[in-house]
Protein backbone atom coordinates (compact mmCIF):
# COMPACT_ATOMS: atom_id res chain seq x y z
CA UNK A 1 0.00 0.00 0.00
CA UNK A 2 1.64 3.34 -1.00
CA UNK A 3 1.32 5.56 2.22
CA UNK A 4 2.58 8.64 0.19
CA UNK A 5 4.08 9.21 -3.23
CA UNK A 6 7.43 6.96 -3.27
CA UNK A 7 6.62 5.63 0.43
CA UNK A 8 4.71 2.11 0.50
CA UNK A 9 3.69 -0.30 3.44
CA UNK A 10 4.30 -3.63 2.73
CA UNK A 11 1.14 -5.98 4.88
CA UNK A 12 3.07 -8.31 7.29
CA UNK A 13 0.98 -10.04 9.36
CA UNK A 14 3.99 -10.76 12.10
CA UNK A 15 6.99 -8.73 12.85
CA UNK A 16 7.45 -5.53 12.48
CA UNK A 17 6.41 -2.69 9.37
CA UNK A 18 7.94 -3.14 6.70
CA UNK A 19 8.23 -0.62 4.09
CA UNK A 20 9.95 0.67 0.41
CA UNK A 21 10.94 4.33 -0.39
CA UNK A 22 11.15 4.03 -4.14
CA UNK A 23 13.20 7.25 -5.30
CA UNK A 24 15.76 6.88 -7.77
CA UNK A 25 16.56 3.84 -6.48
CA UNK A 26 14.47 1.32 -3.89
CA UNK A 27 15.54 1.01 -0.36
CA UNK A 28 13.51 -1.12 2.40
CA UNK A 29 13.38 -0.35 5.63
CA UNK A 30 13.21 -3.01 7.86
CA UNK A 31 12.60 -6.53 7.11
CA UNK A 32 10.51 -8.49 9.55
CA UNK A 33 10.43 -12.12 10.60
CA UNK A 34 11.57 -15.26 8.65
CA UNK A 35 9.50 -15.71 5.56
CA UNK A 36 8.65 -12.19 5.11
CA UNK A 37 11.34 -11.70 2.38
CA UNK A 38 8.27 -13.53 0.16
CA UNK A 39 6.05 -11.21 0.76
CA UNK A 40 8.71 -8.40 0.19
CA UNK A 41 9.37 -9.88 -3.43
CA UNK A 42 5.82 -10.54 -4.39
CA UNK A 43 5.20 -6.64 -3.94
CA UNK A 44 8.09 -5.48 -5.25
CA UNK A 45 6.79 -7.76 -8.46
CA UNK A 46 3.57 -6.23 -8.37
CA UNK A 47 5.22 -2.72 -8.33
CA UNK A 48 7.35 -4.51 -12.02
CA UNK A 49 10.74 -4.64 -9.52
CA UNK A 50 12.76 -7.70 -8.66
CA UNK A 51 15.18 -8.08 -5.77
CA UNK A 52 17.84 -7.08 -7.58
CA UNK A 53 16.21 -3.57 -7.82
CA UNK A 54 16.61 -3.11 -3.78
CA UNK A 55 19.87 -1.26 -3.47
CA UNK A 56 19.87 -0.72 0.31
CA UNK A 57 18.05 -1.72 3.54
CA UNK A 58 18.20 0.32 6.31
CA UNK A 59 17.33 -1.17 9.88
CA UNK A 60 16.24 0.74 12.09
CA UNK A 61 17.66 -1.31 15.17
CA UNK A 62 18.51 -5.07 16.19
CA UNK A 63 15.45 -6.56 17.21
CA UNK A 64 15.20 -9.77 16.34
CA UNK A 65 11.20 -8.85 14.39
CA UNK A 66 13.48 -6.39 12.02
CA UNK A 67 16.27 -8.72 11.39
CA UNK A 68 15.06 -12.04 11.05
CA UNK A 69 15.02 -12.31 7.44
CA UNK A 70 18.17 -9.78 7.11
CA UNK A 71 20.73 -12.72 5.70
CA UNK A 72 18.41 -13.80 3.07
CA UNK A 73 17.42 -10.54 1.63
CA UNK A 74 21.03 -9.52 1.65
CA UNK A 75 21.88 -12.51 -0.02
CA UNK A 76 18.98 -12.74 -2.85
CA UNK A 77 18.99 -8.74 -3.51
CA UNK A 78 22.64 -7.85 -2.89
CA UNK A 79 21.99 -4.51 -1.50
CA UNK A 80 24.06 -2.43 1.23
CA UNK A 81 23.18 -2.52 4.86
CA UNK A 82 22.77 0.84 7.14
CA UNK A 83 22.15 1.25 10.41
CA UNK A 84 22.52 3.28 13.80
CA UNK A 85 26.19 3.22 14.67
CA UNK A 86 25.39 1.31 18.52
CA UNK A 87 23.67 -1.24 16.57
CA UNK A 88 25.71 -2.08 13.71
CA UNK A 89 27.51 -4.62 16.54
CA UNK A 90 24.62 -6.41 17.16
CA UNK A 91 23.97 -7.26 13.24
CA UNK A 92 27.49 -8.57 12.94
CA UNK A 93 27.41 -10.58 15.46
CA UNK A 94 30.13 -9.02 17.68
CA UNK A 95 27.66 -8.61 20.27
CA UNK A 96 24.57 -11.07 21.07
CA UNK A 97 21.05 -10.15 20.62
CA UNK A 98 19.00 -8.49 23.52
CA UNK A 99 16.23 -10.63 25.09
CA UNK A 100 13.50 -9.28 27.88
CA UNK A 101 13.79 -10.93 30.76
CA UNK A 102 11.32 -12.86 32.80
CA UNK A 103 8.49 -14.99 31.43
CA UNK A 104 8.99 -13.30 28.10
CA UNK A 105 13.03 -14.05 27.78
CA UNK A 106 11.54 -17.63 27.85
CA UNK A 107 9.57 -17.78 25.43
CA UNK A 108 11.87 -15.57 23.34
CA UNK A 109 14.42 -18.44 23.88
CA UNK A 110 12.11 -21.11 23.08
CA UNK A 111 10.82 -19.55 19.31
CA UNK A 112 14.63 -18.78 18.82
CA UNK A 113 15.36 -21.92 17.52
CA UNK A 114 13.13 -21.21 14.32
CA UNK A 115 13.23 -17.59 14.35
CA UNK A 116 17.25 -17.32 14.43
CA UNK A 117 19.46 -14.63 13.40
CA UNK A 118 22.45 -15.24 10.84
CA UNK A 119 24.62 -12.25 11.42
CA UNK A 120 25.35 -9.42 8.15
CA UNK A 121 28.14 -7.40 7.11
CA UNK A 122 27.15 -3.49 8.30
CA UNK A 123 27.95 -1.51 5.30
CA UNK A 124 27.12 1.95 6.46
CA UNK A 125 26.53 3.60 9.59
CA UNK A 126 24.74 6.40 10.49
CA UNK A 127 24.69 8.82 13.34
CA UNK A 128 22.24 11.56 14.28
CA UNK A 129 21.43 14.06 11.72
CA UNK A 130 23.21 11.97 8.82
CA UNK A 131 21.51 11.35 5.77
CA UNK A 132 20.42 8.59 4.29
CA UNK A 133 21.67 8.14 0.77
CA UNK A 134 18.97 7.24 -2.10
CA UNK A 135 15.86 8.25 0.27
CA UNK A 136 14.37 11.76 -1.01
CA UNK A 137 15.83 14.17 1.61
CA UNK A 138 15.16 11.63 4.63
CA UNK A 139 18.11 11.74 7.54
CA UNK A 140 18.49 9.78 10.43
CA UNK A 141 17.35 10.58 13.90
CA UNK A 142 18.47 8.86 17.22
CA UNK A 143 15.61 7.62 19.22
CA UNK A 144 17.47 6.08 21.83
CA UNK A 145 15.23 4.28 24.54
CA UNK A 146 13.82 1.01 22.84
CA UNK A 147 16.91 -0.36 22.25
CA UNK A 148 20.62 1.42 22.91
CA UNK A 149 20.71 2.84 18.99
CA UNK A 150 17.03 2.98 18.08
CA UNK A 151 16.80 4.98 14.75
CA UNK A 152 13.65 6.75 12.98
CA UNK A 153 14.33 8.24 9.67
CA UNK A 154 12.70 11.90 9.32
CA UNK A 155 12.15 14.09 5.73
CA UNK A 156 10.51 18.05 6.38
CA UNK A 157 10.13 17.90 2.35
CA UNK A 158 7.71 14.56 2.72
CA UNK A 159 6.91 15.63 6.25
CA UNK A 160 7.15 11.94 7.10
CA UNK A 161 8.53 10.35 10.21
CA UNK A 162 9.73 6.82 10.27
CA UNK A 163 9.27 5.97 14.31
CA UNK A 164 10.32 2.99 14.27
CA UNK A 165 9.28 1.23 17.97
CA UNK A 166 10.19 4.66 19.46
CA UNK A 167 6.06 4.94 19.37
CA UNK A 168 3.99 2.34 18.04
CA UNK A 169 -0.11 3.64 16.58
CA UNK A 170 -2.53 1.34 19.14
CA UNK A 171 -6.20 2.64 18.22
CA UNK A 172 -4.94 4.90 15.63
CA UNK A 173 -3.43 6.94 18.46
CA UNK A 174 0.56 7.23 19.15
CA UNK A 175 1.67 5.07 22.23
CA UNK A 176 5.04 4.48 23.87
CA UNK A 177 6.86 1.45 23.64
CA UNK A 178 6.26 -1.45 25.40
CA UNK A 179 7.62 -1.34 28.86
CA UNK A 180 8.62 -5.12 29.11
CA UNK A 181 10.29 -4.95 25.44
CA UNK A 182 12.25 -1.32 26.05
CA UNK A 183 15.85 -1.25 27.81
CA UNK A 184 15.53 2.25 28.92
CA UNK A 185 11.79 3.91 29.46
CA UNK A 186 13.22 7.42 30.50
CA UNK A 187 15.70 7.39 27.36
CA UNK A 188 12.44 6.59 25.37
CA UNK A 189 10.46 9.56 26.54
CA UNK A 190 13.21 11.80 25.86
CA UNK A 191 12.96 10.38 22.57
CA UNK A 192 8.96 11.36 22.04
CA UNK A 193 9.98 14.72 23.49
CA UNK A 194 12.41 14.85 20.60
CA UNK A 195 9.70 13.43 17.93
CA UNK A 196 7.46 15.86 19.57
CA UNK A 197 9.20 18.97 18.67
CA UNK A 198 9.33 17.85 14.86
CA UNK A 199 6.93 19.03 12.32
CA UNK A 200 5.30 15.80 10.35
CA UNK A 201 1.97 14.64 8.86
CA UNK A 202 2.31 11.26 8.47
CA UNK A 203 4.28 9.01 11.37
CA UNK A 204 5.33 5.63 9.97
CA UNK A 205 5.76 3.08 13.26
CA UNK A 206 7.58 0.00 13.92
CA UNK A 207 4.08 -1.55 14.79
CA UNK A 208 0.75 -0.22 14.44
CA UNK A 209 -1.10 1.54 11.09
CA UNK A 210 0.52 4.85 9.72
CA UNK A 211 -1.09 7.54 10.85
CA UNK A 212 -1.46 10.21 7.46
CA UNK A 213 -2.70 13.25 8.77
CA UNK A 214 -2.07 15.50 12.03
CA UNK A 215 0.63 13.17 13.22
CA UNK A 216 2.85 15.26 14.90
CA UNK A 217 0.49 16.66 17.05
CA UNK A 218 -0.86 13.41 18.38
CA UNK A 219 2.55 12.53 19.22
CA UNK A 220 2.76 16.16 21.02
CA UNK A 221 -0.60 15.27 22.84
CA UNK A 222 1.09 11.83 23.44
CA UNK A 223 4.78 13.19 25.28
CA UNK A 224 2.24 15.71 27.63
CA UNK A 225 0.65 12.14 28.72
CA UNK A 226 4.22 10.45 29.26
CA UNK A 227 6.37 13.52 30.40
CA UNK A 228 4.95 13.34 34.26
Amino acid sequence: MEIVPGIHLIDSPVGCNTYLIIDQEITLVDTGLRGNERRIFMYLHKLGYGPADVRRIIITHAHIDHINCLHQLKKETGAIVICEDTEADFITGKRPLRRPGGLFGIVFKIIGTYYYFKPVQVDLRLRDGDPVPGTFDFRSISLPGHSEGNMGLYSPEKKVLFSSDSVRVIGGKPAPPGEKFTADMTSAIRSIRKMSELYFDVLLPGHGNPITSGASEAVKHLYNEVKH
